[in-house]
């Protein structure tokens, strides 16, 4: 059964004055919801959503019954005008986010040194981790700019590949540095990694006037 409390409850209706679809109401996960399901999130004093006009009007109906159906799959209370209103449950699907969000919780959990480091190579792999798949999102956005080609669009694709290079970058080599330094704790004194230049092998020893080897 639908849960209606506070935080709960979504209205979505269309606007009569512009006939946008409009969401009210909500949590954190609601939003969520709505914003894989076309909705755009406004925040002006208060936090509301908006379908994208990327969706064809004929569309609306279906993508706005759509999100319906996904919020009360997830147990919310849904308060929509009739031509939006589905007696069904959407599927309960695991985003992206949320396996991020279960890896995080799985990190915090880790009981030694070991498997917070083992934990961390989803985030740190490098040809499909999380970070080399968010370096693809950034570049992905900086070829969207070059293609519209507008004014201010080549500065945004700049903007993009700045942030992948400088930005995440940084965070990447400071994540692949802390699982190198966990997984050394955990490691026996003669594997861990190098603490230090090898030194270097002794001297040959010098040959005397006489020819012989002191």
């Amino acid at each position: 059964m639908p849960d209606t409390s506070a935080g709960r409850t979504v209205t979505i209706t269309r606007a009569q004055d512009t006939g946008q679809i409009i969401a009210r109401g909500g949590d954190g996960p609601a939003h969520g919801i709505l914003e894989r399901t076309f909705f755009l999130r406004e925040a002006h004093g208060t936090t509301w959503h908006r379908l994208s006009p990327t969706i064809k009007p004929e569309e609306e109906p279906h993508v706005t019954r759509l999100a319906v159906e996904r919020l009360q799959g997830a147990g919310y209370g849904v308060v929509a005008d009739a031509e939006f209103a589905s007696p069904l449950l959407g599927f309960q699907y695991v985003t992206t986010g949320r396996s991020i969000a279960n890896l995080a919780v799985r990190v915090r959990e880790a009981s030694s040194a070991a498997e917070a480091s083992d934990l961390l190579e989803e985030v740190t792999a490098a040809h499909d981790g999380i970070l080399a798949f968010l370096d693809q999102m950034l570049h992905a956005l900086a070829d969207v700019y070059d293609r519209l080609g507008g004014p201010a669009d080549r500065h945004s694709a700049a903007r993009m590949r700045y942030l992948a290079a400088h930005r995440l970058g940084t965070i990447s080599a400071d994540l692949l540095h802390t699982r190198a330094e966990l997984a050394d704790r955990s490691a026996q004194p003669s594997r861990s990694g190098p603490a230090g230049p090898v030194p270097a092998p002794p001297a040959a020893p010098a040959p005397t006037a006489s020819g012989r080897i002191r």
